[in-house]
């Protein structure tokens, strides 16, 4: 069927913000889960946690760097896990995701449009609760993580196998690649610049 370009330019930046948010939530898990340890991790894996972070500005600018102390850029990354003006936190590429899909909602199940809502709404819920009080959770930050994680593997799904592929469709599908394309170079040039690979926790990290 007849694609409208407003359609077609929704539909795209669906797919890259559906990628968006799936590469910044698997990012955040993962520098919370190496800096938060019971071992130290290696100088060349928090350089590359570090620099990739900040890259997909995940902690404000300004943050102490996580070399020099893990806690204060943990503590960072959580706080700025919400809705900031600071930069595209997770909250924020939710939210993107969100918008771009109720632009395009008659393109989309009811199943597919629930799991996007819900993926938004439990997030911004679930990252308050992990600063609730003004007393920062790890644990609750990595559950809302977590939780937000696999709601996205679900709206994956549901773009792969349960939409019409007509030119809409491939335009959601370039739009996932170009943001995958593009985070993964960033993620090894990073890796490259802080020697990470020839670390063995930084090689299992990247």
């Amino acid at each position: 069927r007849l694609v409208t370009s407003r359609a077609a330019e929704n539909l795209f930046w669906l797919g890259r913000y559906s990628e968006r948010a799936e590469s910044t939530v698997r990012l955040a898990l993962l520098a919370l889960e190496s800096l938060s340890g019971e071992h130290q991790s290696a100088l060349p894996l928090l350089n590359w946690l570090d620099a990739l972070a900040r890259a997909a500005t995940l902690v404000p600018t300004g943050t102490a760097a996580a070399q020099q102390g893990s806690g204060t850029f943990t503590q960072a990354l959580i706080q700025h896990l919400g809705p900031s003006a600071q930069g595209t936190s997770v909250a924020f590429n939710l939210r993107a995701l969100h918008s771009a899909a109720a632009a395009v909602r008659e393109r989309l199940s009811l199943q597919h449009w629930g799991l996007i809502v819900r993926a938004d709404e439990e997030f911004v819920r679930d990252g308050a609760r992990a600063q609730a009080g003004g007393e920062i959770s790890l644990v609750a930050a990595v559950a809302a993580l977590d939780k937000a994680s696999r709601r996205l593997v679900a709206i994956t799904g549901a773009q792969t196998d349960r939409m019409t592929r007509d030119d809409g469709w491939r335009l959601l599908s370039i739009g996932r690649h170009l943001e995958r394309l593009t985070f993964l170079a960033q993620a090894l040039l990073h890796a490259l610049d802080a020697q990470a690979l020839s670390d063995e926790g930084g090689f299992e990290a990247v």
